[in-house]
């Protein structure tokens, strides 16, 4: 009886053991992750693990990385990502400088995870996220803002700019880090007291040169006016000459030796024989 007790109670150690052991082995991936298996000696196996409960083996390991669409923010007020004033200035090409709040949408490819956990000695896609794309993303940022002029940013096209960083940033993001970029936006801008000044400075400017231009487009309108109405008058008034000339052509064309005896003769029939001397005529009755 007392082997039997023993064993059952050897038995009972072996189960919890192995219970145990089975439980430290479970490893959960949440929802929109992936996770990549490695050993401490060998590194990444090549094999993922797609979201749900899974069986590893004691002598392997999982990091985690998202697949799932995730938002970096970046911004001078407290947000969702944003500890506290995480803005950050950015170069023009007018040589200004600019801070502003920025947000990136973004997952890791689910096709390159083993090499980029490979290429990161093991980093999570957190880590690579918070250690290395935070690093570089000012510059890179900025490396598209040179492009374009301090209004550019503060008022000008900004859903160009955006697209712009979107392009290059998925581009360098992808083969950098397996990173894709789904959109990248500067969502707003915080011009200091001098900086604000110059901007108020050259958005007057701008208004006075607009204004300008609308004043002389007004007097170009203006001009082509008076000047077509001008013409269109001259145009009038050689189309009435000449309407007058043709009228008069054609009366003096139809006054024919014919027609002037035939006016004489109703003339001596209305006031008797008329005969013109100079400029004085003398009506004789006969």
């Amino acid at each position: 009886m007392k082997k039997g007790f023993i064993g059952a109670v050897s038995l009972g150690v072996v189960l919890i053991v192995f219970i145990i052991s089975m439980i430290f082995c479970i490893e959960k991936i949440p929802v929109g992750y992936e996770g990549v298996v490695y050993s401490m000696r060998n590194g990444a196996t090549g094999e993922t693990l797609t979201q749900g409960w899974h069986l590893v083996a004691p002598t392997k390991k999982v990091k985690e990385f998202t697949i799932g669409n995730e938002i970096l923010v970046l911004t001078k007020d407290k947000r969702e990502g944003s500890k506290g004033d995480d803005s950050f200035r950015v170069s023009t090409s007018d040589d200004a400088t600019i801070a502003i709040s920025f947000q990136m949408s973004y997952r890791f490819k689910p096709d390159t995870l083993v090499q980029t956990f490979n290429k990161f000695k093991g980093m999570s896609g957190e880590d690579i996220v918070e250690n290395r794309v935070k690093a570089v993303m000012k510059s890179k940022v900025s490396e598209i803002t040179t492009d374009y002029s301090l209004m550019d940013i503060y008022s000008g096209n900004r859903a160009e700019i955006n697209h712009k960083l979107t392009e290059y940033l998925d581009k360098e993001f992808g083969k950098e880090y397996g990173i894709e970029v789904l959109d990248a936006s500067i969502i707003d801008v915080h011009p200091d007291k001098q900086l604000k000044k110059t901007i108020n400075n050259r958005i007057t400017a701008i208004q006075k040169k607009q204004q300008a231009q609308a004043e002389q487009e007004t007097a170009k309108v203006e001009a082509k006016t008076a000047l077509i109405k001008a013409q269109n008058e001259a145009e009038i008034k050689v189309t009435q000459a000449k309407a007058e000339a043709e009228a008069n052509k054609a009366k003096a064309a139809s006054i024919t030796p014919e027609l002037i005896k035939m006016k004489e003769a109703e003339a001596r029939v209305k006031w008797g024989w008329v005969e013109v001397q100079g400029v004085d005529a003398v009506v004789k009755e006969k």
